[in-house]
């Protein structure tokens, strides 16, 4: 089911970017330009995440939060920065207003994958694919796309804060000048009966309001030649990121053929373990026959098999001497045990665990194509065709289900337990029989 993500930002081609990558994820983009227009599309419709510029025209994205973290129908959307802003205490103010963290407008699509999981948007978690599974043919933001969101997002937060609190001093400190001078001149003309004079002072005073104008204009300008050589250097810069990605591409030829080189290399050390792993697998056997029986010998006639209330199941390869269990193999070439009583054995393999406190995949030291019955009476096999790992377990699980550190040194070849599937194997939880 496609989720949808809020976009809050007066930004376009921020918008468009941000939605491209998250359409990579079965996330729709819903664009909101300002934190008004956010405000009324959550007071008639819900999403499953929220990207919040901070600056934007109206209400910033903190004021913005606390509004919608104030409605009940709104408070519990997971709600994510998407600016330009950085630092320990931006960060800290975004969470405690209740953000679950920034993304940088220098986005990449890695960037919004983790933060899709964090949000337990994307993975298994949510019961989506895994991530390497959309890696592959991702859409990522072009070099242009990047470099504009990046720009602008630049002009918002650094240089249009700057040439407002310019404007606005010098707006100030005009109308300060205008007003003090303005009160001054006419407290003159009440109390002074000398109208010449007063016309010179006014005079003065016009004159000194000028200058002052001329200079208020001489800053205009100075603000606007700063503006220009920004953007020469902005400019130069994509001139140089162009050229270093040239240089990235022709480093990326060369790491290519480090990998084919290495990849050739590794194909002895792939054959020494493979030789490793079937001598273990000979010990592995031998394990396999005494938990099977001590003296076990071959089945009489290649023909004897062994039933079940649906017919034949398999043929009998072997039995112990004293008659106790019986070995057979299924008609899908799976080995199984079976007592007198014609159910399954119980098996007593330990189960073993690559990761710590018994967690992950099961596996056991067993041969391929093998159905054992579990302490718990449930049914598992190795794979016929499946491979083994050559390696030093984590953890293991004894009879009685407790879980324990493996603690010694030695590697172990271990082949993972799977469920039991009987169109699989062949074998299911049933009463055998041999006819005589």
């Amino acid at each position: 089911m496609t989720k949808r993500a809020l976009i809050v930002d007066d930004s376009r081609t921020a918008f468009m970017v941000l939605a491209k990558i998250l359409s990579n994820y079965n996330i729709e983009g819903i664009h909101a330009k300002s934190g008004d227009a956010a405000l009324e599309y959550l007071a008639r419709h819900s999403v499953d995440v929220i990207f919040m510029d901070q600056a934007m025209p109206g209400k910033d994205g903190f004021e913005t939060i606390k509004e919608i973290k104030e409605d009940s129908r709104s408070k519990d959307i997971p709600i994510m920065m998407f600016t330009a802003r950085s630092g320990e205490e931006y960060y800290r103010e975004a969470k405690e207003l209740g953000a679950e963290g920034v993304l940088p407008k220098e986005l990449s699509a890695e960037e919004v994958e983790e933060a899709l999981i964090k949000l337990n948007l994307w993975g298994a978690i949510s019961g989506q694919a895994s991530a390497e599974e959309v890696r592959e043919d991702i859409l990522q933001p072009t070099s242009d796309e990047k470099l504009r969101v990046w720009l602008e997002s630049f002009l918002e937060n650094e240089f249009s804060p700057q040439l407002s609190n310019k404007v606005r001093k010098a707006t100030d400190d005009l109308r300060r000048d205008t007003i003090h001078y303005g009160k001054r001149m006419l407290d003159e003309i009440a109390k002074s009966d000398k109208q010449q004079q007063v016309l010179q002072e006014v005079k003065g005073q016009t004159d000194y309001l000028k200058q002052l104008f001329k200079t208020s204009f001489k800053q205009y300008r100075l603000i606007s030649s700063i503006f220009i050589v920004l953007l020469m250097v902005l400019t130069s810069g994509i001139v140089w990121l162009l050229y270093k990605t040239s240089e990235l591409t022709a480093e990326q030829q060369g790491l290519y053929q480090k990998i084919a080189q290495l990849t050739a290399e590794s194909g002895e050390g792939e054959r020494r373990l493979s030789d490793k792993i079937e001598k273990q697998s000979e010990s592995v056997a031998k394990l396999l026959t005494e938990h099977v029986g001590n003296n076990v010998s071959t089945a009489a006639s290649e023909n004897e098999g062994i039933y079940s209330e649906q017919g034949m199941v398999g043929k009998l390869v072997g039995i112990e001497s004293e008659g106790s269990r019986l070995t057979a193999k299924s008609a899908y070439g799976y080995l199984f045990t079976v007592t007198p009583q014609g159910r399954l054995a119980q098996s007593h393999l330990k189960r073993y665990y690559i990761e710590p406190g018994c967690n992950g995949a099961t596996y056991a030291n067993a041969l391929a194509g093998l159905v054992l019955k579990l302490e718990d009476n449930t049914l598992a096999y190795t794979e016929l065709q499946g491979y083994a790992l050559v390696q030093r377990p984590v953890s293991w699980l004894d009879a009685n289900q407790q879980c324990h550190e493996y603690s010694e040194n030695e590697e172990v070849v271990l082949r993972q337990l799977l469920a039991n599937d009987e169109r699989i194997t062949g074998v299911t939880d049933t009463v055998y029989y041999q006819l005589n």
